[in-house]
């Protein structure tokens, strides 16, 4: 039987995967002048103008070098020929990561006890993943983030779980599932007008989804409990990965983390900051050795957010609009 640690009053979450609780305890709790002191520091100062300076000269190369404008132009159309495959990937990836967090009987999360519903989870997660009686499987694992989100806040380090389970749903019986081949699509007509709306905002749902949690975990982890992510950066030497101080380390992946998820749930440049975020992830979990298959959802879902861009109500829709006259995000640039 797994145990883990007693720690309500600790607004943490990835962290705790990986921080011993006694060290949590003791280093929880706010330390702005730790965390802020980067600031302060002439040489730290100046390499964040640099990086800020070098970013944006990135993204501007990538729009007024032809060579790499049209590279990027047709890296965005071919993304857009995976469409057919978003409700495949949201499907696997959120069975995987019920099926792991059942078997390991914890709700979602690694930190978060779920013996209770273990059982379930594995069967809904089975199912979503060979697609049988997608709609109400898909709905259930919504009532399962629900269900662990009135009972730990932890869950709140999750949400793109809940946008991927609607979403699952609103798509309903595409192939390859055995729902397609057996031509049964439960809870189809009774909820079209609520499947085609979210359907319609897939790419805002899934954004805000991602951003909010990346901006909830910035705000947690780094900003409020600094001296407990110094712990991660000692405890794993990753001032000799980046030799910088671990207030710097500290405050520049809150920085990160929380801009990210900004600009997601702005949608600016949202496929550009998806690949980004999904390539920093994935070396992050390798590196901290984390379980990355109770996150493949997260993973899933930046995928996704490659293929169909921000979508409605946002920066990228508005520049298409304006440069291109088309509504969206997905019109090819090529004809």
């Amino acid at each position: 039987m797994m145990t883990f640690p007693e720690i309500p009053s600790l607004p943490l979450a990835h962290v705790t995967y990986i921080v011993d609780p006694e060290k949590l305890e003791a280093l929880a709790g706010r330390d702005w002048i730790y965390l802020l002191s980067p600031l302060f520091d002439s040489f730290y100062l100046t390499l964040i103008v640099i990086t800020l300076v070098v970013t944006v000269g990135c993204f501007a190369a990538c729009e007024l070098v032809r060579p790499l404008r049209d590279a990027c132009r047709g890296i965005h159309d071919r993304l857009l020929k995976y469409n057919c495959f978003i409700p495949l990937v949201l499907r696997v990836s959120l069975g995987v990561a019920l099926v792991v967090a059942g078997t390991k009987q914890v709700l979602l999360l690694p930190n978060v006890p779920g013996e209770a519903l273990s059982t379930l989870e594995v069967v809904i997660g089975f199912f979503l993943i060979v697609g049988f009686m997608i709609r109400f499987s898909a709905l259930v694992a919504f009532g399962i983030f629900c269900f662990g989100l009135c009972t730990s806040h932890y869950l709140l380090g999750s949400m793109e779980t809940a946008a991927a389970a609607l979403l699952i749903a609103a798509h309903g019986d595409g192939p390859p599932s055995i729902d397609n081949i057996l031509d049964i699509d439960a809870l189809s007509r009774l909820f079209e007008p609520l499947w085609k709306r979210l359907r319609t905002h897939l790419g805002l749902l899934l954004r805000v989804a991602l951003g909010s949690t990346l901006i909830w975990l910035a705000i947690t982890e780094k900003a409020m409990n600094p001296r407990v992510c110094e712990a991660v950066v000692i405890d794993y030497n990753l001032e000799n990965v980046i030799p910088v101080s671990t207030a710097m380390w500290v405050f520049a992946v809150g920085v990160i983390e929380f801009a990210v998820g900004l600009v997601l749930v702005l949608g600016f440049f949202t496929r550009t900051f998806s690949i980004i975020a999904f390539l920093v992830l994935t070396l992050s979990f390798f590196y901290f050795r984390e379980e990355v298959a109770g996150h493949v959802t997260f993973f899933g879902s930046l995928l996704v957010l490659m293929i169909t861009g921000a979508g409605s109500f946002s920066f990228d829709s508005l520049i298409a609009y304006k440069t291109r006259q088309v509504r969206g995000t997905t019109s090819p640039y090529s004809p």
